[in-house]
């Protein structure tokens, strides 16, 4: 999922309608704090998933073409879930931040699990 992609999925995360997310001045009112908060969702799961030297050495997302590589692509639309928790909770909507940052912090953990029953495997060989 593209920068782009995950732009599109936070803006609707946010109440936009497909149509709005088109918008250029739509998308330019929140670019400078979506990045912000793309790269930090980013850095964070690797941290989760990967560890800190993994989360350090991770290129920050920049254009609309880039893509959060040092994650599975099954898990980069929870980036925009956790941009979207930050934007609404900015914006005074507690409960909906709760919500975007449970599904954040639960998409994270099902993938921790599945990753630590991976190896758990292994042993039992």
């Amino acid at each position: 999922m593209t920068v782009s992609q995950m732009t599109e999925a936070f803006l609707l995360n946010m109440g936009y309608s497909r149509a709005d997310a088109a918008e250029p001045d739509v998308v330019e009112e929140y670019a400078p704090s979506l990045a912000r908060w793309l790269n930090e969702g980013y850095a964070r799961a690797v941290q989760r998933l990967r560890g800190r030297e993994a989360a350090e050495a991770i290129a920050p997302l920049r254009g609309g073409a880039d893509e959060p590589e040092a994650l599975p692509e099954a898990l980069h639309p929870l980036l925009a879930d956790y941009a979207a928790a930050r934007g609404q909770e900015l914006r005074g909507n507690a409960q909906e931040a709760a919500g975007l940052y449970a599904a954040f912090e639960r998409g994270l953990a099902e993938a921790a699990r599945e990753r630590r029953g991976a190896f758990a495997a292994w042993r039992a060989l």
